[in-house]
């Protein structure tokens, strides 16, 4: 079992701050990239059928 003491426990959660934006930029565009992608059909009939029992009149405003 390996023990966390001395020099190793002191540095445990920290990230160098260069790591640390490398991090977030990588991060933020995988977002971007997911965020932009097109809705499932099957997610979008989904979202459609749960419009219209909330508005049964059948508005397409959103």
């Amino acid at each position: 079992m390996v023990s966390m003491t001395g020099k190793n426990k002191s540095r445990r959660g920290t990230v160098p701050p260069d790591v640390a934006q490398q991090i977030d930029a990588n991060l933020k565009r995988l977002y971007s990239e997911t965020a932009s992608e097109e809705l499932p059909k099957s997610l979008a009939d989904l979202l459609a059928a749960l419009r219209e029992q909330e508005d049964p009149k059948g508005s397409d405003e959103v």
